[in-house]
């Protein structure tokens, strides 16, 4: 399988939500995980929502104290983990947090 293949893609998908199930139970480090697997798309969308790369920098960390914040106590992510966390990242470029 290739990086492109919706298969691979798929999986990635399932297993980013997986870890948001598993933070909202309070596992820290299935946080750190999930962080770790979406921080540099979600930098992206900041940076070229912003065109700036300080200012993604700054929004980047709100965005994940928000997310983790939202997540806890839920069984599931309101929608697959990177969309949410996208929708999130636009809301905060936008300033509308």
């Amino acid at each position: 399988m290739t990086m492109t293949d919706p298969t691979t893609r798929m999986s990635r998908e399932d297993d980013v939500d997986a870890l948001l199930v598993r933070a909202a139970t309070g596992d820290c480090d299935a946080f750190v995980e999930f962080y770790d697997a979406t921080a540099p798309r979600v930098y992206a969308v900041l940076l070229s929502l912003t065109g700036v790369a300080a200012t993604a920098d700054g929004l980047l960390e709100g965005i994940y104290l928000e997310a983790w914040e939202r997540m806890r106590g839920r069984t599931a992510p309101p929608c697959p983990g990177m969309e949410w966390m996208s929708a999130i990242a636009h809301r905060h470029a936008r300033g509308d947090r």
